[in-house]
Order: structure tokens, then sequence, then C-alpha cells
């Protein structure tokens, strides 16, 4: 029902185009988390109760941006640039928006996804770090279940991490998964990277799937080309 709510929001937008924000930005913040809070059987109501306020929350905020006056900027020159030597075959499709590549290894394949939203005329009432936090863990989420099988119990490693400075903010969030079966074992990265500056978010998001270890070395490598190219 979420993912119904949110696809509706992103068409609404995809009909309207664009919108105004100027957001109360906060001055030198970062806050660093390594990994993901769990929620024990035992948790009390309340908390429970707190928990899905705090989704709620969370679904609105998305709903509300997808559905606000927000205008989708031209990606094709970052995407060139830092495609340019990629060693995976790969194809970029650009539909409502958003620039799709798809990534094609010998023993695996993914896809990244790049954006960037004008803010400029929308109208969220949200400062800067609670823009990036919520968009970039929703996002995350999206580019993460891509992975077909795998789990939180399949990560390797999960970083997190939104900071901010004056005007401008930063989000990344990343995992490396490793999982075997006792006969194979597969390889993963996914990554979501976003930069708020000047009322332009940008975003890039990808996941990679492989049953070769260098194979994800080569797609975080790519991953940290993307990140190099969005100016912050």
């Amino acid at each position: 029902m979420k993912n119904i709510l949110i696809l509706a929001a992103l068409s609404a937008v995809i009909l309207t185009g664009c919108g105004n924000i100027s957001p109360p930005f906060k001055a030198e913040q970062t806050t660093v988390t390594t990994a993901a809070p769990t929620v024990s059987a035992a948790a009390s109501s309340e908390a429970e109760s707190t928990v899905d306020e705090e989704q709620v929350k969370h679904d609105t905020f998305i709903a509300e941006f997808f559905d606000s006056n927000i205008c989708f900027v031209d990606t094709s020159t970052l995407v060139t640039e830092a495609i340019k030597g990629c060693s995976f075959d790969n194809e970029t499709d650009n539909s409502n928006g958003v620039q799709k590549i798809t990534l094609k290894g010998t023993n695996g394949g993914g896809t990244i996804d790049v954006m960037c939203v004008d803010l400029s005329q929308a109208q969220l009432d949200h400062d800067m770090e609670y823009i990036l936090e919520n968009f970039g863990d929703y996002y995350f989420g999206q580019t993460s279940a891509q992975m077909s099988g795998i789990t939180e119990d399949d990560f390797v490693s999960n970083y997190r991490m939104t900071s901010s400075v004056v005007s401008k903010g930063k989000y990344q969030c990343y995992v490396s998964v490793q999982k075997s079966d006792g006969m194979a074992t597969q390889f993963g990265y996914a990554e979501t990277y976003a930069v708020l500056n000047e009322n332009k978010l940008t975003v890039v998001s990808g996941a990679f799937l492989s049953s070769d270890m260098m194979e994800r070395q080569s797609f975080s490598g790519l991953m940290s080309r993307f990140a190099e190219s969005v100016k912050y």
C-alpha cells in the first residue's frame, strides 16, 4: 500500500513538473551510525507505538516530497563522465527524470539510479537534515531491496552518515553483502549518496550482486566515481 501511495504521488509530480523551499538550514551537524537499530519482540506497546508514529511521519514526508512542486534537472553530463572507462556492459535509460543505468558483468549485475531535483519552488516545511535523512533512507531502502534474496543478516558492513554545514548537506549509506549457501557465495554492494546544495538534491543510488568479489569491488569503485562527480 505504501509503495502504491508513493508511486501515485510520483506520477502526480511527473504530470505537473515544477515549485519553493528555503529550509531553515542548520549549521555544522554530523550524525554517524554503523548499524540500523532493531526492535526486539519484547519491546513495550508504548515503544512500538512510537515506532509506528515515526513510520507514518516518514511515509507522509515521502508522499509530500513527490507531490510538491519539484523539477527534475538533467543529469546526463554527470552520468557520461562517471561511466567513462566502466568495466561493465551498461545501458542508460532516461525516463521520468531519472537516469537508470543497467550494468552487466560476467558473473553478476546491478543498476544505478541518478537524479537531480530542483527544490527551489517546492513548499516543504522541513530543514535540510530532515530532508536528507528521510529521502536518503527511502531511496536506500528501494535500492537495497533490488538484491533479490538478500536480508540484513547477509550484511558484512553497514554504514550510514548524514552531515550538514551551513547551506549544504550530504547523506551516505552503504552495505556490503556476503551470502553463502554452502556451495556458492554471493557478493553484493548497495549505496545511496545524496547531496543537497543550492536547493538542488542530487541522488546516486545503486546495487550490485555477483558471485565474483572483484566485480563487487569494481562496482563500489564506480559508485565512488559518481560521488566524486556530485558537487558538494
